[in-house]
């Protein structure tokens, strides 16, 4: 099937001369950068304000679980109970 794709001079030239380089067509590399994106499942990203899914809240989950409020303090305590002592 033929398309027809509006793209950028520059984008096209790039495009040429990375297909030139790999001894491939401009159709086949573009086909190939289809399937890819085609084939690659979507990044889905959680749902933000639910606990726990902030990306600092995320490596912190196990202080989180025992902290009793979700704010910044709460957390700080939580680290602060759970943090073990060096061995004197």
């Amino acid at each position: 099937m033929k398309a027809t794709i509006d793209l950028d001079e520059r984008l096209y030239r790039r495009l040429k001369v990375e297909a030139a380089r790999r001894g491939r067509t401009v159709r086949d590399i573009v086909a190939d950068g289809i399937r890819a994106v085609l084939d690659t499942p979507p990044v889905t990203k959680p749902e933000t304000g639910a606990p726990g899914t902030d990306a600092w809240y995320g490596s912190l989950s196990a202080y989180a679980a025992r902290a009793q409020e979700h704010d910044v303090g709460a957390m700080r305590a939580s680290i602060a109970r759970g943090r073990k002592r060096p061995a004197s």
